[in-house]
């Protein structure tokens, strides 16, 4: 089977599509990736050929601000304008003018993308290919009377007041996407297609009229009650990154305070300033009887150390989870998908805070199953991550419930299903739902 991948160039986009595409290769599969100059060495160290960009500018979270200087100065609603249409909408055309032409070289059997990956509508639509698509649990939706709106962070409202929140959220949104679905409905009538309502464009991708089969990745339990999920989607669990085998070892002071070990990380993308989520947590712990691991992602971390030496605080560019996690009692995130589902398949309560790029959506849900304290903030204090870690660490209710996620997860065997959804999908077979049981809601 010829496979060709294509994503979004963003970390949360590309990393969960890496396990797949390794073990898909190794299974036989010619497996390709459509991408940018900036991310074709990623593909390149999965060992797999890149179909690179010709058309196309990539645009990064790296060089967004450079190639749209007048982004930084946007907030709020005006940012979420901004990339709705030029992050998302607008290179749907070119990338989709990229890979028509790339199927002259590689004439890909399936194209597997993520959700956000518009020019994969128009490759379903003009080119009659066979998609795939890669959702997840806080998946962007507004179908259904009672949809709870994106990006917004908000919970399945309980009064008067929370609906009227959920509703106005809802106008904010569509008005503040309107001129991206603008811009891509410019290219589906260049291509002689009918438009798509704002309503609609968030998860056009997914439907059944473009999408073989969605691979949701995460659990069921994991998202709202009620949450829409399009009828041709199945959960694939975790569906971790692909992870190269440990090149170093863990630190001794890690093995020797086994079980007393708390993990911060404000990822790879959104970890540019400390002061967010990494300090307050130095500062909360700093002296304690715990040690602290500060995963830095690459950015600061000579900066961070200089400033704090407590001996109970180790701060690191990089650490393997997977070699980590196994020591680790409580982990501290702005709410990156990836992670989360790391430290659930490890059996490992969460500390929550982050509301922007739909991290306020995955957080929402976690504290709402009793995954996770959720702060509920961008910025939390020192105090508020000291408080809202003692809540996590004594509430043996939680603990119980991170338990049961990590045995649900342990039961997907997440690229299995993919392949076979693939396999089943190109021969146009019924998609079969995976759901383990034993998960029950938090009160």
């Amino acid at each position: 089977m010829r496979i060709l991948i294509a994503t979004v160039p963003a970390a949360g986009h590309f990393n969960p599509l890496t396990g797949p595409a390794v073990r898909l290769a190794e299974l036989g599969h010619d497996v390709r990736w459509y991408a940018g100059p900036q991310y074709a060495p990623r593909v390149e160290k999965l060992g797999l050929a890149v179909i690179p960009y010709q058309e196309a500018i990539e645009v990064t979270a790296d060089n967004l601000n450079t190639l749209y200087p007048e982004r930084p100065k946007l907030k709020g609603m005006k940012a979420l304008e901004f990339d709705a249409d030029v992050f998302f909408a607008r290179p749907a055309r070119s990338q989709f003018h990229d890979i028509r032409d790339g199927r002259e070289r590689f004439p890909f059997d399936a194209l597997l993308i993520d959700g956000a990956f518009y020019a994969g509508y128009l490759v379903a639509k003009r080119l009659d290919v066979p998609v795939f698509v890669m959702g997840s649990i806080a998946a962007p939706s507004l179908r259904g009377k009672n949809a709870i709106t994106p990006f917004f962070g908000l919970r399945p409202p309980r009064t008067f007041v929370g609906r009227i929140v959920n509703r106005v959220a809802r106008a904010m949104l569509v008005a503040g996407t309107r001129k991206g679905v603008e811009t891509f409905n410019g290219f589906l009538a260049d291509e002689g297609l009918p438009p798509v309502t704002v309503e609609d464009y968030f998860d056009c991708t997914l439907q059944p009229d473009v999408a073989r089969r969605v691979f949701n990745i995460g659990l069921p339990e994991l998202d709202f009650p009620g949450d829409y999920v399009p009828p041709n989607a199945e959960w694939v669990g975790a569906l971790l990154p692909h992870r190269p085998p440990a090149t170093a070892p863990l630190d001794p002071r890690i093995v020797e305070r086994s079980g007393r070990v708390i993990v911060v990380s404000q990822g790879t993308v959104d970890n540019h300033d400390p002061r967010k989520l990494m300090i307050p947590a130095i500062e909360a712990f700093a002296g304690g009887d715990r040690l602290l691991v500060v995963v830095t992602g690459g950015v600061g971390t000579e900066q961070l150390r200089s400033r704090y030496g407590s001996d109970n605080v180790l701060i690191e560019h990089f650490v393997d989870f997977d070699l980590l996690f196994p020591h680790t009692e409580l982990y501290v995130t702005n709410g990156g998908l990836g992670g989360v589902l790391l430290a659930l398949s490890h059996g490992i309560p969460l500390l929550v805070a982050g509301t922007r790029e739909g991290k306020g959506d995955i957080n929402a849900r976690l504290a709402y199953r009793g995954l996770a304290v959720d702060l509920r903030s961008e910025t939390p204090s020192a105090r508020a991550v000291a408080r809202g870690a003692e809540r996590v660490l004594k509430d043996t209710d939680m603990a119980d419930r991170v338990a049961a996620v990590e045995t649900a997860l342990s039961a997907y065997d997440s690229v299995g299903i993919i392949e076979r959804g693939l396999l089943e999908g190109l021969s146009r077979a019924a998609p079969q739902r995976s759901n383990p049981a034993g998960i029950t809601d938090a009160d």
